[in-house]
């Protein structure tokens, strides 16, 4: 999957930290993994159609889906403020966590098919 396509699915609809032609190369753990989860067949482009971000995400709750999402990220390394031991109250995740939050949110056994993910 190109990531043009991955950009207009996770990025531009979810990711506030997205900003168009800067750093184009660069995605996050999470986008990553929708990316893998739609060359496999798991989930497609029509399971995205409609999908839109409701209210903000607080950071408690998300222990689980942050182990798989977030431990792995590269932008963890830079100082990830949602996922930090203190995490200012305005802290957002990226775009990719708030969008398989969701998907979370839509299918029980969603989060069982994440856990079986393997991100390169």
């Amino acid at each position: 999957m190109a990531k043009r396509d991955i950009q207009d699915f996770v990025c531009k609809p979810f990711c506030s930290f997205y900003r168009e032609g800067v750093k184009e190369e660069l995605i996050c753990n999470g986008a990553r993994i929708v990316e893998i989860l739609m060359e496999s067949g798991v989930l497609s482009s029509l399971a995205l159609w409609g999908i839109e971000q409701g209210s903000s995400l607080s950071t408690g709750g998300y222990s689980q889906l942050g182990e798989i999402v977030c431990r792995p990220c590269p932008f963890l390394a830079d100082g990830c403020d949602f996922r930090s031991a203190e995490p200012p109250v305005d802290a957002e995740p990226c775009g990719g966590f708030i969008l398989l939050s969701l998907l979370v949110g839509k299918s029980t056994g969603f989060m069982k098919r994440l856990k079986e993910i393997e991100v390169e």
